[in-house]
């Protein structure tokens, strides 16, 4: 939940960051995915 909030705050700062972010989101979770 809190990685959901700091990315979508993230996002609201610029699209700039947006390929970044899909980027870090997609590792985060296959990460998360992993563990569970």
């Amino acid at each position: 939940m809190n990685r959901k909030y700091t990315w979508r705050r993230k996002k609201k700062i610029g699209a700039s960051h947006d390929r970044r972010l899909d980027r870090i989101v997609r590792c985060s979770v296959a990460f998360i995915g992993q563990i569970e």
